[in-house]
């Protein structure tokens, strides 16, 4: 399974390319396209770990993200 993450970033929040550079850190490439980032997983709780890193991450720099998950 492939989890694809949309970005949204406010003019009031953290610079954009810091917070790219924190989602890259934490092991999401970035693509390009319809979505801004990507990893892939094969069990729920690597799907939970994933999320829950993708969510500390993003804590507190005002940047909302919508989450897609395919079969890919």
């Amino acid at each position: 399974m492939r989890l694809y993450v949309e970005l949204y970033f406010s003019p009031s929040g953290k610079d954009p390319l810091e917070v790219v550079e924190s989602l890259k850190e934490i092991g999401f490439e970035p693509v390009v396209g319809e979505y801004d980032f990507a990893q892939d997983y094969d069990t729920p709780s690597e799907y939970s770990k994933m999320v829950e890193e993708l969510t500390r991450a993003l804590r507190g720099t005002d940047t909302r993200f919508r989450l897609i998950t395919r079969k890919d």
